[in-house]
């Protein structure tokens, strides 16, 4: 949960230095009454279900504020203010909705552990925003030409106050950012409740369904299977697990080689490489001797290879598979000319000389598929969530104001919006 809410992604964060909120201009006429409802159910409901204008405008206000926009009418800036609009709207609705259902399925209440949970997470991200403010209190006084190097916790107060200041160009306070990672909690709590009627065992069965459909994927475009990093969910027959210590070429000889490719002069590129390839000769006989000997691959890799912070995210290996098309063709053929797990061969690419071993057989392990799978569960939860909310929507049937929030009304031919 974050502060700008999780159903209304569309506003905009605390941005650290739009503090100029109190010119906002709205419109071109006078704004309507903050009591004036602009959105109601027609269909059922109470009151409490009405978002008045002083609702919605305290949520608009922090979107502008947040983004440095002091007037939504300027050209430039006009379609994207009435997108916010329309996606603040939205999301009240939305809310209000939530927050019905959740309490008529016992879930609007949040157990102390939940609410302290909920306050950890506020804080934390609070302390956040008062770091991004210090920080830019901080600049403003090393600009203003002060020599005095403030503490921390003068940081700290600066960075306070002008978190307040914003807050009140929004006509809110700290408590409004809390009422908003509730309302984030209650949301979950709905979610998970809903997801309830959904069975892991369909999320089972979509995994078998997604592993079809990438079988079928590898069948007709290897290069989409490989782009689309599905090794995780499904690996072909025959596919490795390769590890590699590279002796990269310098930076000069790598850029002569991928220029003569590059101007078809392949017979340069090949001469140039094979002539450094033969001057790394005894650095990789030292390197196959500490191998042979017993050496500890991590170790070694971490010392002489010239990518060993990319090939530390993958201490398993890569997964090269037959036929794949994402490494250089020299790397990729290399890869299955050692004949038993352990064993090792030496290859050359415009990279470097690359000392490979075959690590293991590529598979998908138990954690993997379970990983897998339990994404699925939460995709299906979250559908299941959005279908009710569809069907809570329909119920409700909200009419809005559109001409009071100036935004089109979507019944009407020439719309109604009013910038």
């Amino acid at each position: 949960m974050k502060l700008n809410k999780i159903l209304c992604a569309g506003t905009a964060v605390i941005l650290a230095g739009a503090l100029g909120g109190c010119s906002m201009k709205f419109g071109t006429k006078s704004e309507p009454k903050p009591d004036a409802v602009v959105a109601e159910p027609t269909n059922g409901g109470d009151d409490s279900m009405k978002i008045t204008y002083a609702d919605f405008k305290k949520e608009y206000v922090y979107a502008l504020n947040g983004a440095g926009i002091e007037d939504d009418t300027e050209e430039s800036l006009a379609e994207r203010c009435k997108t916010e609009r329309n996606t603040i709207i939205t999301y009240l609705i939305n809310e209000r909705i939530i927050h019905k259902k959740a309490a008529e399925m016992g879930v609007f209440t949040l157990t102390d552990e939940e609410m302290n949970a909920v306050e950890e997470s506020f804080n934390s991200e609070l302390e956040e925003q008062i770091e991004e403010f210090a920080k830019e209190a901080v600049s403003d006084t090393a600009q203003s030409g002060a020599t005095s190097e403030l503490s921390d916790e003068e940081k700290h107060e600066l960075g306070s106050q002008r978190l307040d200041e914003f807050l009140k160009s929004c006509d809110m306070t700290r408590d409004d950012l809390l009422t908003w990672q509730v309302s984030s909690a209650i949301t979950q709590k709905l979610r998970e409740e809903i997801g309830k009627s959904v069975g892991y065992s369909k999320a089972e069965e979509a995994f078998l369904g997604y592993e079809e459909k990438i079988k079928q994927l590898y069948n007709d475009d290897i290069s989409q299977y490989e782009q689309g990093g599905f090794t995780a969910v499904w690996v072909p027959e025959g596919a490795r697990m390769i590890k590699h210590i590279l002796l990269g070429f310098d930076e000069d000889t790598q850029d002569e080689i991928t220029a003569n490719r590059q101007k078809g002069d392949d017979d340069a590129a090949d001469k140039l490489r094979k002539e450094k390839a033969e001057e790394l000769q005894n650095e990789v006989d030292e390197v196959q001797k500490k191998l042979d000997d017993g050496g500890d691959f991590q170790t070694i890799m971490l010392e002489y290879s010239s990518d060993s912070a990319s090939s530390s995210m993958y201490p398993d290996g890569y997964v090269v598979i037959p036929n794949g098309t994402s490494y250089m063709k020299e790397f990729q053929e290399a890869a299955f000319v050692p004949e038993k797990i352990g064993d090792r061969t030496v290859c050359v690419t415009d990279y470097g000389v690359h000392i490979m071993i075959y690590a293991d057989d590529a598979k998908v392990s138990d954690e993997q598929q379970k990983s897998f799978t339990d994404y699925l569960y939460e995709q299906l939860k979250s559908t299941e969530f959005d279908k009710k909310m569809k069907e809570w929507n329909d119920e409700y049937a909200y009419k809005i104001d559109y001409k009071a929030l100036r935004l089109d009304d979507p019944e009407s031919s020439t719309g109604s919006s009013d910038n």
